[in-house]
């Protein structure tokens, strides 16, 4: 099966996050939108000559049967909250999650238009946001995002169900965060390194981290096998609000809630991830972003 075009493909210099709730009434429009997807999406990219314009939708549990007339994929599930001594990680509303990226930002809002304009008012936009490649692959907060992503062959290998009826899809789990920059940018050189756990002009991993590392609480390893998900995070914002959209594809919920919960909560050592101390998610939502082949299934 044949995943869409957004996972595997690396990202581009800007991207598009659009999650959207569906209007009570007939999804049959809705079903034609979303078949038409990949379509839609490869004759734009040749009308622009823009070959690295990708896109994917994934669809949420509490909408799947409904749109898909199919049982939910096991592990499709809400995403479910966590908090913990004023850490929250909560859930919000949305079932659609429609992630567009390229070189171009023209490009994905071209994309973005015509999507929600088949859509119209079958949908309702909860959250918009315009994500963009910063210092090369630099968070806001200086350092080098997602160091440890797959590459290559190894992204399919993480990021898509293997086998059985849904497989070439994906699991996707996504959180907008917001930054307290001035917090952050106030604290040394040497304690910002040590809160992430990596160097921050050479993004070397530090021999020594505190238990609170950001690293140290997310590199999680399983039968002597490191757990991985396929991120596609990108900075966005404005001088008022800004922070990272992170979204996490992966074969299984699994790992991506484990590095959560070792974010949040603390563990047997008291420690949460030190990161929090200075950014929040706001959002939270899951979903399972089906084949290219399930997808055209819809209309």
């Amino acid at each position: 099966m044949t995943p869409q075009s957004a996972i595997c493909a690396e990202g581009g210099d800007f991207a598009l996050f659009l999650t959207l709730v569906l209007a009570d009434g007939d999804v049959s429009p809705v079903r034609r939108v979303l078949a038409a997807l990949p379509d839609l999406t490869a004759a734009l990219a040749a009308q622009l000559d823009e070959p690295a314009l990708a896109s994917s939708v994934a669809i949420g549990a509490a909408c799947w049967t409904r749109l898909t007339s199919r049982e939910c994929p096991d592990g499709l599930a809400p995403f479910a909250p966590l908090a913990e001594g004023g850490r929250k990680a909560p859930a919000t509303p949305a079932d659609l999650f429609l992630h567009i990226h390229s070189p171009r930002a023209d490009a994905n809002l071209m994309l973005a238009r015509r999507v929600m304009g088949a859509l119209g008012p079958h949908v309702r936009v909860v959250e918009e946001v315009m994500g963009f490649r910063h210092l090369g692959k630099r968070d806001l907060t200086g350092f080098v995002d997602g160091t440890e992503n797959p590459e290559g062959d190894e992204r399919a290998g993480v990021a898509l169900v293997k086998d059985g009826p849904f497989a070439g899809g994906s699991f996707v789990s996504l959180q907008r965060y917001v930054h307290d920059l001035p917090r952050w940018e106030a604290l040394s050189l040497s304690d910002q390194e040590a809160a992430v756990g990596r160097t921050k002009e050479a993004d070397e991993e530090m021999e020594v981290k505190p238990p609170s590392a950001h690293i140290a609480r997310v590199v999680i390893e399983e039968d002597g096998e490191e757990l991985e998900v396929l991120r596609h995070s990108m900075p966005y914002g404005t001088t008022s609000e800004h922070g990272l959209y992170f979204v996490a594809y992966c074969a299984s919920p699994a790992p991506f809630r484990k590095m959560l919960e070792r974010m949040v909560l603390s563990s047997g050592g008291g420690h949460h991830d030190r990161l929090l101390d200075f950014t929040r998610p706001v959002t939270g939502a899951a979903f399972f972003a089906p084949s290219a082949e399930l997808l055209e299934s819809l209309s």
